[in-house]
């Protein structure tokens, strides 16, 4: 059995992001891997009621972050919150959760089998509140201010014009905290808040390397392609005689453009226009020395 643990502000335990924003917790009453506080943590916020884009986008997002070693946090609620978690969990990466509530009423009650999820495979439940707490409409924020303040950054994939996920991005712009958010259409209701966010100063995404990139901590790994997508990717390249005539000269071992033009005796205009699709579509990448092969052909 799992127990609950209190974490005083002056305990070492207290992961030292959480010290430095407004008004930080006291204590944090925790269930499950308290080592998680001193991880790398991007949480990722957004709609209740999202959009069924939103959840490809938040799986997409949450999958390719769990492969970079980040962990995932939010605030458990219906909708973005659920599907963050839940990915992270399926792709057995880890998750950390921050409850408006306290431990023995679980809010929002459908999620209570997540809850114990979360815990059984190793993620992190915490609350501000002690255990008999039960969630009021001023928790929510006041949890907000916990979901952005663990985290070194936030990523809002949906947001509508007045929200809890926009007041949160507020709150981690306020921290210091690096604020994504993701592009929509305009007249998207669902995009009304992240198109604003970018246009107060939110970074635009498009993928995880753009996250990345903003922490000189942190590596980004490219990652590999599940067998599915990979046999796809190969047929499809079979398939394009054109391409497959430059695509077959390119190796892991980077080669220049003046030897692909020798190999495959064709005119550089030509190849510049294949290679610039071939990249485009995740197939090979320029590097110093030219360009190399990135999808792995076994």
């Amino acid at each position: 059995m799992i127990h609950l643990k209190i974490i005083t502000i002056k305990d070492k335990e207290y992961p030292e992001q959480l010290k430095n924003i407004k008004n930080p917790p006291k204590q944090l009453y925790a269930k499950g891997d308290i080592e998680l506080l001193k991880s790398n943590t991007i949480s990722i916020i957004g709609s209740r009621a999202c959009s069924e884009n939103g959840k490809k986008l938040t799986k997409k997002f949450a999958e390719e972050l769990v492969y970079q070693g980040v962990t995932i946090g939010s605030g458990m609620a219906v909708g973005i919150d659920t599907v963050a978690h839940q990915t992270a969990l399926e792709e057995k990466g880890k998750t950390i959760a921050v409850l408006p509530c306290g431990l023995h009423h679980i809010f929002p009650p459908e999620n209570q089998e997540l809850y114990q999820q979360i815990i059984k495979k190793g993620g992190l439940v915490i609350t501000e509140y002690p255990p008999q707490k039960k969630a009021k409409s001023q928790n929510f924020l006041e949890r907000n201010r916990i979901v952005s303040g663990l985290a070194i950054g936030i990523l809002v994939i949906e947001a509508a014009y007045r929200s809890g996920t926009s007041v949160t991005a507020k709150l981690a712009k306020e921290q210091g905290k690096k604020v994504f958010a993701l592009p929509h259409e305009v007249g998207n209701k669902h995009g009304i808040g992240t198109n604003r966010l970018i246009q107060e100063g939110a970074k635009i995404v498009t993928c995880v390397e753009d996250m990345i990139k903003e922490y000189p901590f942190l590596s980004y790994k490219r990652p590999k392609l599940k067998k599915k997508e990979k046999l796809k990717k190969q047929r499809k390249i079979c398939e394009n005689k054109e391409y497959n005539q430059i695509y077959q000269f390119i190796t892991e071992q980077p080669i220049s453009l003046n030897e692909i033009y020798y190999k495959s005796n064709k005119d550089i205009a030509q190849i510049n226009k294949i290679l610039l699709m071939l990249e485009l579509e995740g197939y090979i990448e320029k590097v110093v020395g030219g360009y190399r092969c990135i999808l792995d052909r076994k």
